[in-house]
């Protein structure tokens, strides 16, 4: 604990320096009160002798607290732990594919067969969980968007939110991707993307590359992922929409056939938007001044007690 003590104001220590001075000027030798008398003249000199009215305790109740004081002053302080600095980290809006399609149990997860929706939630909940600086809200979507959890670093609230909301019908991605952009706010730095995952195509309200143009213009990246037993073709990638709105908005496209697939695209979603950032840390302090200041007083009290109510003399 004392290798990490430092303090807030340490030119204060400065005043230490005076203690001694102070001690040589409360011990010094000088007369005791008197009133000259012609008879005892020659008796002068007997008059000096050491100041021992208050005696040698008084000085160190005096002297003690005031050190205490003065160190309190510089303020001493120990780290207690950090924080993050709140302005790193980018915001994350998790658009996903709720529809009745994600309960099509043909992904695998150690030789067991499991839905779509399973395998997401449990790829997403690896991402988020690496992304301890970034703010992640999450909008899921059938028909029509819903919002499951708000930008927020609560990322474990969240999560909990996804594996609590059920499916429904409907695939509007475009819709989505217009209320994920809603939802992102507007007047933060740092950057914002949205990693769209869906099975199927658009099926209700706008198309995706209808709504594209608003991402690029705020300056949204959109990475689309299209998931699913079946794998688009090459050419057919290259022309289709979602990879179209992918590019538009700086993002990349994507297919998983697979959870490991799903798995390796968010890892590389991941490193993609792994900046290289020098990490302000916030330091809190358990500052100790109170309990130098609180031990001051009680030395200061304590010779007040001492000398004037149970030990006060008459003069």
């Amino acid at each position: 604990m004392l290798k990490d003590l430092t303090f807030f104001h340490p030119w204060v220590l400065i005043g230490l320096l005076l203690l001694p001075f102070l001690l040589w000027f409360l011990g010094r030798r000088g007369p005791v009160p008197s009133i000259s008398v012609p008879s005892l003249r020659g008796l002068e000199e007997l008059g000096r002798i050491p100041r021992r009215a208050r005696g040698r305790w008084a000085r160190l109740f005096l002297l003690l607290p005031l050190t205490l004081a003065i160190v309190a002053l510089a303020r001493p302080r120990v780290p207690r732990g950090s924080l993050p600095d709140p302005n790193k980290g980018i915001d994350i809006m998790l658009t996903l594919d709720f529809s009745r399609s994600m309960a099509e149990p043909d992904f695998h997860k150690e030789r067991a067969r499991i839905t779509r929706r399973q395998a997401l939630v449990e790829v997403v909940s690896g991402f988020v969980k690496k992304r301890i600086n970034d703010r992640i809200g999450i909008v899921c979507f059938a028909r029509n968007p819903y919002l499951i959890s708000p930008l927020t670093l609560d990322h474990e609230w969240a999560l909990e939110s996804l594996r609590q909301t059920d499916l429904m019908t409907g695939t509007g991605i475009g819709e989505a991707i217009v209320a994920s952009l809603r939802y992102l706010k507007k007047d933060s730095d740092r950057s914002r993307v949205i990693i769209l995952v869906t099975d199927g195509d658009n099926s209700s309200g706008r198309r995706p590359f209808e709504v594209a143009p608003f991402a690029a213009r705020e300056k949204v990246k959109i990475y689309s992922v299209l998931i699913g037993p079946e794998i688009v073709t090459p050419s057919a990638a290259a022309n289709h929409e979602l990879n179209r709105v992918s590019r538009l908005t700086g993002g990349q496209f994507f297919q998983a056939v697979d959870t490991r697939g799903l798995e390796s695209i968010y890892n590389l979603i991941d490193q993609l938007e792994r900046k290289e950032l020098i990490q302000k840390r916030y330091v809190t302090w358990r500052e100790l001044h109170p309990w130098l200041i609180t031990t001051a007083l009680c030395f200061w009290l304590g010779h007040f007690l001492w000398t004037e109510v149970l030990r006060r003399r008459i003069p």
